[in-house]
């Protein structure tokens, strides 16, 4: 009896050891489940956006197209704007790897140091970023209102005034109009505001600090930049002629500005070397 007895308790031990081990694994997997999906969700906060992820789970909402579409444009023009300098279509330029680098500090003499070409950079490239994309945000408004329309809302418009301004770490965009979305009540809107993500900001303050050091001294220090920003990564290229072609980029967004500069240029053959 006492051997029946023994091998009862072991075999009802075994059975809550093997049980306990079973849920513990799937407990494990539930904890590795939670936080692949978690880990999904901030990439594709990251890479996509908060309101474009939102719109994925809610309903698009008239305001919520109108911002959609208003920052497609804005991202495209970024896209030009950071490989060429800042301009869409640059005038003064250097030709590196097939692309239209635009000159911020140029001068075509030797011995001499470069002239500001845009030392309102900035306010430049938001201009730009206006040209690109406020005639594109415009239709897409208009696209927006006529659709209401024909799904029976009664609507009102004022021509809209679109600005745009680039701060620290986004691209802002205002949408300033007397808007007003009539069914069953009425949804009025005086201005509609959005943004984009971007380290644009931050790179065209260094740009403009870089090339306002070669218009006085010549030439700059990249180490410089890269021990007071840490994620910052300044890439210099001098090119045969003189020209010098700089690289930044954002480690963390690796989000990118290229822009050229030619100054205090010693002929070949004078160097020393």
């Amino acid at each position: 009896m006492v051997k029946k007895e023994s091998r009862k308790e072991n075999s009802r031990s075994e059975f809550l050891f093997n049980n306990n081990l079973l849920n513990s694994k799937r407990s494990q997997v539930t904890v590795f489940v939670i936080l692949a999906i978690a880990i999904v969700l901030v990439l594709i906060v990251l890479f996509v956006g908060r309101d474009r992820l939102l719109s994925v789970f809610t309903p698009q909402t008239p305001i919520n197209q109108i911002k959609t579409c208003a920052q497609e444009p804005v991202e495209e023009a970024i896209e030009i704007l950071k490989l060429q300098g800042g301009s869409l279509e640059p005038e003064l330029y250097y030709l590196y790897q097939g692309n239209k680098i635009e000159y911020l500090c140029y001068t075509d003499a030797n011995y001499e140091n470069c002239v500001m070409q845009k030392p309102l950079l900035k306010q430049s490239i938001e201009k730009e970023i206006k040209k690109y994309a406020e005639p594109r945000i415009k239709n897409c408004v208009n696209s927006v209102v006529d659709k209401l329309r024909s799904n029976g809302y009664e609507v009102s418009m004022t021509p809209p005034d679109i600005s745009f301004s680039l701060v620290p770490n986004n691209i802002m965009i205002y949408i300033n109009t007397d808007l007003q979305i009539k069914k069953e009540v009425t949804e009025p809107y005086k201005s509609i505001k959005t943004d984009v993500s971007s380290k644009l900001y931050d790179m065209v303050m260094i740009a403009s600090s870089i090339s306002n050091w070669e218009a006085r001294y010549g030439d700059s220090e990249t180490m410089t930049y890269m021990m007071y920003y840490p994620s910052l990564k300044v890439e210099k290229k001098k090119q045969g002629d003189g020209t010098t072609v700089y690289i930044l980029t954002d480690r963390d967004s690796e989000d990118k500005f290229m822009f050229a500069s030619r100054s205090l240029v010693i002929p070949a053959g004078l160097t020393g070397n």
